[in-house]
């Protein structure tokens, strides 16, 4: 049975992901938690390729050891867990001493990594909602910009527009996302889901 895209529950969907081998579930929980999850990891990285990697490399891993998931714990917690060990094991691969990684725990040990990847999630669905509110032709430049990091020319040529209408839609978008999200805007630029 096909799963509808009303079905949001992160934990039934993680349950249809290990009982019935749900594909449609799956997808739906990467959607639900891939961007921030990608900024939860670009705190321990800083490059956002590599964070974007590591994200990807915990759903394939997700989704390899289904079978073998314990249900009993939630999607959430289960997700930022795999993607900080999946950061930490990346740094002792390449090469970081442990005494960098101990530092960095020790140093963000009174965070709590489930209230920041809870207001990652929270900041990134007000993005969301505020770009779908966008005309077409904004959202579009303004994701290929930051969410793509194609440079104006990039967009310009992959459009067949004019580089100053590129350059103008996306300071129109990023004026009105500012705007319409001033109350989160400290918030938004320091987690840099809006610069």
């Amino acid at each position: 049975m096909k799963m509808t895209t009303q079905i949001q529950n992160p934990d039934e969907l993680l349950w249809k992901i290990a009982i019935n081998d749900d594909k449609e579930a799956y997808r739906i929980l990467f959607d639900l938690f891939y961007p921030a999850l990608c900024l939860f990891a670009k705190r321990y990285v800083e490059e956002r390729a590599v964070a974007e990697d590591l994200v990807q490399d915990v759903f394939v891993t997700l989704w390899e050891s289904r079978k073998k998931i314990r249900v009993e714990s939630s999607a959430r917690n289960y997700l930022v867990v795999s993607v900080r060990n999946q950061c930490l094991n990346y740094l002792k691969r390449e090469g970081y001493k442990q005494n960098y990684i101990d530092a960095y725990l020790a140093k963000n040990a009174d965070q709590s990594d489930y209230d920041e990847f809870y207001l990652l999630t929270e900041l990134q669905k007000l993005l969301d909602e505020a770009l779908a509110k966008l005309p077409q032709t904004y959202r579009l430049i303004f994701e290929m910009s930051r969410l793509e990091n194609n440079s104006n020319t990039e967009i310009a040529e992959k459009l067949n527009i004019p580089l100053r209408t590129v350059e103008r839609y996306k300071a129109k978008a990023i004026e009105i996302l500012k705007k319409d999200l001033k109350d989160y805007l400290p918030l938004l630029l320091y987690f840099h889901l809006l610069s």
